[in-house]
């Protein structure tokens, strides 16, 4: 509208210079034909002049966390910039960019946005766009700065304050003897070398001492696997966003992967269609974490469906921990059946009634009681720092055994 009032304002004068002849309406013309080329010149190349920077701290942060980025624009002009937009979006919560100033000549501006990561997923980052123009506000010029940067939040964890005793010592405790061709965390000896062993297994204080090549000879774990089982299927969880079942499973599924891996155990995970198999250390715990930082509940197949078809993964006197909020008992002859297969089972049960449901889930209580499965409650509320401390029939029998003696 401004652009427009100015032509019409020029053209209203040169039209009053010709008519009237007055010479100073011509030069008021002239002057007002000057300062609309001026100022486009000065948008145009105002436009084509200025740069932007954005540096993320990480590509990576946990719920609850903050993510961090750095952005920066310069005047790469011998003029200055009277006015300057900047504007960028993306879908991460709340990291918008919104900041209009003024930018002098050859200078630069620059911001640290801090934001809090209230949802898993992965995000990106959207394109910045710079709006500047002549100092008059007559023409806009604008710059788009393409980004292709992504950001994956994991699933917030929690430390266990008391957490239970998980089983799956190997029988007699005794560690399988045998040669084993690849490097374990433990290591049972030394030996004589022999052609086919890698020269980074040599053990060179005791080649010094022996006058010949002595190699480390290293031994299975002496622990079984821990496998989590985390049900996302649709029809078992319920709310939305952090108070939701399926955000409350994701994060005692990562709670639980994280406690044992730190305590070096060999942890696998499966989930409908979904497998990460069982190994140990910090770059398993990154497998789960990208992994259960995009997963959903959008599954069909139920948990009990999913146990029994990979039933042949878990060996004698593995651990299943098994993830749900289901109140479907059918999953609980599964577990059984793994139970008098020697798989030691154990549950965590989400109470979805909690959660607004309307269903309560003391018959799969009743039933995992009934088949000595341990199973560890969960309530919407709760911390789930002390998930761990007692399973809930040990509670209940607590509870019953204080009120039948007066306590």
């Amino acid at each position: 509208m401004k652009t427009f009032g100015l032509v019409a304002l020029c053209l209203g004068t040169l039209l009053a210079a010709l008519v009237g002849g007055w010479s100073v309406m011509y030069h008021v013309a002239y002057l007002t034909l000057l300062l609309v080329f001026i100022a486009a010149a000065w948008a145009i190349v105002g436009g084509r002049t200025v740069d932007v920077v954005r540096r993320t701290r990480a590509q990576r942060a946990e719920v609850g966390g903050y993510f961090e980025e750095w952005v920066a624009v310069d005047n790469t002009w011998l003029l200055p910039k009277p006015w300057v937009e900047l504007e960028s979006d993306s879908s991460l919560t709340g990291h918008a960019i919104r900041r209009g100033f003024f930018l002098g000549p050859s200078a630069r501006r620059s911001w640290t946005l801090r934001t809090q990561c209230t949802m898993r997923g992965r995000f990106t980052l959207g394109d910045i766009v710079i709006s500047t123009g002549d100092p008059f506000g007559l023409f806009q010029q604008k710059a788009h700065f393409p980004s292709g940067d992504t950001i994956t939040v994991y699933p917030q964890t929690v430390d266990f304050i008391t957490p239970a005793r998980i089983p799956g010592d190997l029988p007699g405790g005794a560690r399988p003897s045998g040669h084993v061709p690849y490097v374990t965390p433990t290591a049972a000896g030394v030996r004589d070398y022999v052609p086919s062993d890698p020269l980074s297994r040599i053990h060179w204080p005791s080649t010094a001492r022996q006058g010949r090549l002595m190699v480390k000879e290293f031994e299975l774990d002496p622990f079984a696997d821990i496998w989590i089982a985390l049900d996302i299927n649709r029809y078992g969880h319920f709310g939305r966003g952090p108070e939701s079942t399926e955000e409350s499973a994701v994060t005692i599924a990562a709670s639980l992967a994280k406690h044992f891996l730190m305590q070096n155990r060999s942890v696998g995970f499966l989930a409908q269609n979904e497998i990460i198999h069982a190994d140990r250390g910090s770059r398993q715990l990154t497998k789960f974490l990208e992994l259960l930082a995009v997963v959903r509940a959008d599954r069909w197949m139920p948990i009990g469906q999913t146990l029994s078809a990979e039933s042949v993964r878990f060996s004698r006197l593995s651990t299943v921990v098994v993830v749900t909020p289901s109140t479907d008992t059918e999953w609980v002859g599964v577990c059984q059946h793994l139970n008098e297969r020697g798989v030691n089972v154990m549950v965590t049960l989400i109470e979805s009634s909690t959660f607004g449901s309307g269903i309560q889930s003391i018959d799969v209580v009743g039933s995992l009681a009934a088949a000595s499965i341990p199973v560890y409650l969960v309530k919407r509320g709760e911390p789930l720092d002390q998930l761990l401390a007692e399973p809930a029939q040990a509670a209940s029998h607590k509870a019953a055994w204080s009120v039948s003696n007066g306590v």
